[in-house]
């Protein structure tokens, strides 16, 4: 083994650029767990201290395959950052099993929107363009997420695409948890029924700032550890950006607004 000046100089810092790359990605992962776990923490991990009604099932399974797979992702980060690679391998493949349940209960929690608002005894119509637009972003999100887990999977042996990608896979999902924090009282929410949409109407501008300042993140770790942005990154970016311009002009044209509420069952 070389011990020459000149190969210890360059080596050197290659290894920090990699501990500092492996650090962002860990801190990404956590970030978003920490999301979750503070927006579904009145309905979900903390129902016993927040004055609830009864939820049914499918919203705990919903609410446990979505903190799986954070979970998941932080694990995989950990391992990749220790250099545990044939774990990390292994591990991955149960990816492709939250790319069918995770759009699955998402879209599913999402259809029973209309049903669950009228069961509160709250009227249905002041959420009605809510309902309409949380249901395109979700539709948008779990499109986007498999997209960017099957191209994760494909690319799994390209790191830098790899790693980008699952991060965008995760941040497509990230909204629902993001969406919730406008319920919280300190956002101006009124309602004492944390599980409803906030009564400030905020819940999809928390979802997409949520989302822009995770993007942004990626973004900006590119340009501060590269210099450049890479493709994954630009090509994620924009997609983000496109979704959140047609959303809106879906959910607000006719076609849109019949395709709700046929599979809603009706308003």
């Amino acid at each position: 083994m070389s011990t020459e000046p000149g190969v210890l100089s360059a080596v050197a810092p290659t290894r920090v650029k990699a501990a500092v790359r492996s650090r962002f990605y860990m801190g990404m992962t956590l970030v978003m767990a920490a999301i979750v776990l503070t927006g579904f923490m009145p309905t979900l991990f903390g129902r016993a201290f927040f004055p609830l009604p009864k939820m049914q099932g499918y919203f705990y399974l919903h609410g446990m395959v979505l903190s799986a797979w954070f979970a998941l992702l932080v694990t995989q980060a950990a391992l990749a950052g220790n250099g545990r690679l044939e774990v990390h391998r292994k591990i991955g493949w149960a990816a492709l099993a939250f790319a069918v349940l995770i759009p699955v209960m998402g879209m599913g929690v999402q259809l029973a929107m209309p049903g669950r608002i009228r069961a509160a005894g709250a009227d249905l119509t002041p959420f009605i363009d809510l309902i309409q637009n949380i249901f395109w972003l979700n539709a948008f999100s779990s499109l986007q997420f498999v997209g960017f887990i099957g191209a994760a999977i494909l690319l799994r042996k390209r790191s830098e695409s790899h790693k980008r990608l699952m991060l965008f896979g995760s941040i497509a999902i990230i909204l629902p948890a993001a969406a919730r924090f406008a319920r919280w009282p300190v956002f101006g929410n009124t309602l004492t029924d944390l599980s409803q949409p906030s009564s400030t109407g905020s819940d999809v501008i928390f979802a997409l700032g949520g989302m822009a300042l995770l993007v942004g993140a990626i973004i900006v770790n590119d340009l501060v550890a590269k210099r450049r942005l890479h493709r994954v990154t630009i090509i994620g970016a924009v997609i983000f950006f496109v979704m959140t311009l047609l959303v809106p002009l879906i959910a607000n044209s006719e076609g849109g607004k019949a395709i709700v509420w046929a599979l809603s069952g009706g308003k």
